[in-house]
């Protein structure tokens, strides 16, 4: 994510550095490839790096079983959240893991559903919830 992020300021650098030198017409050829380049790093490299986030996190951190599972209809998000309590037995510390929304309501196959949530060991904000097919089935 950072290098997608590093890669669009030195492209839209890069368009800055053209209008202000060259002129409109390499300038407006110079968007349309910064355009293409943003487009091509977002549907082609982006997935490929949260693919390899979410298998580092599967394999070096620790797996969490909630305490609690809440569904709210979230409506910044415009879908319905499952919302994942837990309390660390070591701090005491409570906290709340979100999926990402469901565009249908996921209560009625809660009971058959095993979720479980994959975190940092370090960082719990860094976490992945890996629902086990749920996500396929409510959409």
């Amino acid at each position: 994510m950072l290098f997608a992020l590093i890669c669009i300021v030195a492209i839209f650098g890069a368009g800055i550095l053209l209008f202000s030198t060259v002129g409109l017409a390499i300038a407006l050829i110079g968007a349309l490839f910064m355009g293409i380049s943003v487009t091509v790093i977002k549907l082609f490299i982006l997935p490929r790096f949260e693919a390899r986030d979410r298998l580092r996190l599967a394999n070096d951190n620790i797996r969490i079983t909630p305490e609690r599972l809440e569904v709210r209809y979230d409506g910044y998000k415009k879908g319905y959240v499952i919302d994942c309590f837990y309390t660390s037995p070591e701090t005491g510390r409570k906290f709340v893991f979100s999926t990402p929304p469901f565009a249908a309501d996921p209560t009625p196959y809660l009971f058959d559903a095993k979720i479980l949530v994959i975190a940092n060991r370090v960082d719990y904000s860094n976490y992945y919830i890996d629902m086990n097919g749920l996500e396929n089935i409510v959409k």
